[in-house]
């Protein structure tokens, strides 16, 4: 017989407590997912990058400009594009979180999230190489997740526009713009079901593997 078909073998005759250890995980995935809290995610595209007019006059002159953070700007070179970088964690400050869920009627005058709860409520990604920002907002329901991402959209929108006021040339402004508005989930996005149970499944039959062959060992010894 070949080795495979010792191993089959093996597992055919201890199929009972194989199935058993896989049944155990597979279980022990599902309570734990069942246990895990139903959120939605709404996503939002962000870009922020400087006025065409600038940049077009920065190319034509040739001279350096320089950001409101002090780095020199180059439309050619993401590591000099700063703006995302100083503005996605601006959009997940607890601060601004606090006053967007007020506006979205998610959380009363008299509340405030700290920044544990913010953070579990919003994240804000840079994506590389690019003037993006991907905004994302998790909550119980689809209307309140969409709520609060627009929330929070129109509060760095106005921020953004407050502080575009202040900067004087030669510094280079950046513009804070919608590229994908919040949109509103249709399904939940977490708990993962799918994913928790094929991890129990497939961490049940390592362990009923692993158990099958030991247990074959010491009943050869």
């Amino acid at each position: 017989m070949t080795p495979a078909g010792r191993c089959l073998r093996i597992l055919w005759t201890a199929r009972l407590p194989f199935l058993t250890l896989v049944a155990t995980f597979v279980a022990a995935a599902a309570a734990v997912t069942a246990c895990q809290p139903t959120l939605y995610s709404s996503q939002a595209l962000l870009s922020v990058k400087a006025p065409p007019e600038v940049v077009a006059e920065a190319l034509r002159t040739g001279r350096p400009q320089v950001g409101p953070d002090g780095r020199l700007y180059d439309a050619n070179d993401p590591l000099r594009q700063s703006g995302p970088g100083r503005w996605a964690p601006r959009l997940t400050a607890p601060g601004l979180v606090t006053l967007a869920a007020r506006d979205a009627g998610l959380l009363a005058n008299t509340q405030s999230l700290d920044d544990r709860q913010a953070a579990r409520a919003v994240t804000a990604e840079v994506i590389e190489g690019a003037d993006l920002i991907r905004l994302t907002v998790w909550q119980a329901t689809p209307d309140a997740a969409q709520k609060l991402a627009e929330a929070i959209v129109a509060r760095g929108l106005e921020a953004n526009r407050r502080d575009e006021a202040e900067v004087v040339a030669p510094e280079v402004r950046r513009r804070l713009a919608i590229v994908d508005a919040p949109t509103r989930p249709s399904a939940p996005s977490y708990p993962l079901r799918t994913v928790n149970l094929s991890v129990g499944f497939a961490l049940g039959v390592l362990a009923a593997s692993a158990f099958v062959a030991v247990r074959h060992v010491f009943r050869q010894a």
